[in-house]
């Protein structure tokens, strides 16, 4: 089997940067990578970055370019070098065997759906990759990868609060929410910032095998990747930059189930039901009851998860009518019962 393992030949990893990205997982990612170089005792992975700015030749040479990265906190924070361009990829003679697809910054269906505007050209390289290229993506950088056409008819998955955008935005994708990675021959998808780990552990696992990996594991002390994702952990990131949902999670969090409705909350909120109703849509793509009952299921969510309550005791705290109805809401928006979603997703 090891001698198996060494006859791999040597993979070119391309590291996508573009303005908005999150550059932290693909320097994660190639860290981890270059230490299994280390660790296997011979190169299994070159890597090298690619950009996918439209004036890039114009720029310099693609071996001495850089792309500013802008992580929509202002000013571009730092830059990377860049060794080719995504359109050059198309070549075989620039290609590489497969293209690491990073998330970018977003808080909101609306702000996903402006980057998918403002990254056209980025999709258009995509699309254009030849078949032999492994697309791997996650986070928010599945969306990218949906847009080209290339995820129709295969599995993926995404970040969980995006499911019911995806579901809708892309049809023909088999989506797979509660799975956090999914690794298939040509392409790979795989949920959260943090996406980037499983991928890398499954590109060393195939090409310096699995001793390798686990002493790559056991040294940098690296995390073990969740099989499924939780429902309901997309409360702590949603739109939470917008002070009027703030306030209205804050509130929902302070209310009793029973108590919750859309006039109480306008009134608190100091503002008219219709402008709730539209922001909260507009920035959530819920409804406002929608939203409202996600707050609280997300609060026994993470009594479930950390406390040792009974699953009675939690609805009757946090105000739901019976425990039948907190038990059948938790269902029909989660897939799990209290008592199962406990057991799979329990931290005590």
């Amino acid at each position: 089997m090891r001698r198996e393992t060494e006859a791999k030949r040597e993979m070119k990893i391309g590291l996508l940067i573009y303005p908005g990205c999150v550059a932290s997982g693909l320097l994660a990612f190639a860290e981890l990578l270059t230490v299994a170089n280390h660790r296997a005792g011979r190169k299994h992975f070159t890597l090298c970055w690619v950009g996918d700015h439209a004036d890039l030749a114009a720029l310099a040479p693609a071996s001495q370019s850089t792309i500013p990265l802008g992580l929509g906190f202002g000013p571009s924070l730092f830059s990377l070098p860049v060794d080719r361009s995504l359109a050059s990829m198309a070549t075989e003679k620039e290609g590489v065997d497969a293209l690491l697809v990073p998330g970018f910054w977003a808080s909101s269906t609306r702000e996903v759906s402006a980057a998918i505007r403002g990254h056209r050209q980025l999709i258009q390289g995509l699309k254009q990759l030849p078949a032999t290229t492994q697309l791997l993506a996650y986070c928010s950088g599945v969306c990218l990868l949906a847009e080209t056409g290339k995820l129709d008819n295969r599995v993926a998955t995404s970040t969980w609060w995006l499911a019911d955008y995806l579901g809708v935005r892309f049809p023909g994708v088999q989506w797979h929410f509660s799975q956090t990675c999914l690794y298939r021959p040509g392409y790979a998808s795989a949920s959260g910032v943090n996406g980037y780990l499983p991928l890398a552990q499954a590109l060393i696992g195939q090409q310096c095998g699995q001793d390798v990996l686990r002493d790559i594991i056991e040294l940098m002390i690296l995390p073990k990747p969740e099989p499924r994702s939780q429902p309901l952990a997309f409360m702590k990131l949603v739109s939470i930059e917008d002070k009027l949902i703030r306030s209205l999670i804050l509130w929902v969090e302070q209310t009793q189930a029973s108590q919750l409705n859309l006039s109480a909350l306008a009134q608190a909120l100091n503002t008219t039901e219709r402008t709730l109703s539209r922001k909260v849509k507009d920035l959530t793509g819920h409804s406002c009851a929608q939203f409202m009952r996600l707050v609280k299921l997300h609060q026994a969510s993470e009594r479930l998860i950390y406390s040792r309550q009974s699953i009675a005791a939690i609805g009757e705290e946090l105000g739901f009518s019976d425990d039948t109805a907190f038990r059948r809401s938790f269902k029909q928006v989660c897939g799990f019962t209290p008592n199962d979603y406990r057991n799979e997703f329990k931290r005590t």
